[in-house]
């Protein structure tokens, strides 16, 4: 009888196991998708593709100096203004000054700002610096040339993770697009994804980007100009050193970096960018 009513025991909880993980499984399918639902809406009726827009000469612009060339983007106070004035007032300081390009991947998007060559901070280093909120804007996107900044750390409780309401933070070091192979899978992927966002999806498909960060991270400057664009491709085809753990940096066999940000308008940065879209 003992063995029996062991049996029914074990079997039960066998099926309250099996219960709880399927529960748990539609939790966490649900909350994820909460969480990208609540990140992809963007009213298509309403955006302006400002990056396709040559800069007007009094727009805020940055020029960047690496050992791999000169890049000239436009800044977007306006769409993103908390993180660009940040990153205004630390490239002013001469916080970029010597930093490094941390990782690669071939192609498709260089990592900088670090100090460091292995993407960390220093110890000392501000956190402040790392809290300041996401920024998204259906004016901007990740296209090629385009300066994102990737999500540092997430806040809320747990009714906030369920309904994809996480306050999303960002810092200092950000990433520069290159392009994805848009192959004809990716093609279809991407045309699939609304009937209503065709006008940036010919963007992504003529200009090149890296589109599944959309509306993902902030989008905060914009590269213009032929320099600029040979920079970006010289520094995403260099040679890279394996990843130290899975899943992790991997930076370039030859050491890159930022030698100094200057902080100005498209105007005075225009010759080095030869005012030329690529």
């Amino acid at each position: 009888m003992a063995l029996k009513n062991h049996k029914k025991t074990i079997t039960r909880i066998f099926i309250l196991l099996v219960v709880m993980t399927l529960i748990c499984m539609g939790v966490f399918a649900c909350t994820n998708y909460l969480e990208q639902q609540s990140k992809a809406f963007v009213d298509m009726s309403k955006v302006q593709l400002i990056q396709l827009d040559e800069p007007e000469s009094d727009a805020p612009a940055m020029k960047i100096t690496t050992t791999a060339g000169t890049i000239v983007a436009e800044l977007f106070p306006e769409q993103a203004p908390a993180y660009v004035k940040q990153f205004t007032e630390l490239a002013e300081s001469g916080y970029y000054d010597d930093t490094y390009v941390f990782s690669v991947e071939k192609g498709v998007y260089f990592e900088a700002g670090s100090p460091n060559a292995d993407g960390s901070l220093d110890s000392d280093a501000d956190g402040t610096y790392e809290k300041v909120e996401r920024e998204t804007s259906g004016d901007l996107w990740p296209f090629r040339g385009a300066f994102c900044v990737p999500t540092t750390s997430k806040e809320g409780n747990i009714l906030d993770r369920f309904t994809g309401r996480m306050t999303s933070y960002c810092g200092t070091r950000f990433v520069v697009c290159n392009s994805i192979v848009f192959d004809d899978s990716t093609k279809e992927e991407l045309q699939s994804v609304s009937e209503n966002a065709e006008k940036i999806n010919d963007a992504f498909l003529e200009r090149g980007g890296v589109p599944n960060y959309s509306q993902q991270m902030t989008v905060f400057a914009q590269a213009y100009g032929d320099e600029s664009f040979d920079t970006i491709d010289k520094i995403t085809e260099a040679a890279t050193q394996p990843a130290a753990t899975e899943g992790g940096y991997t930076p370039p066999e030859d050491e890159i970096r930022i030698q100094t940000i200057e902080i100005g308008t498209y105007g005075e940065f225009a010759d080095t960018a030869e005012n030329t879209k690529k």
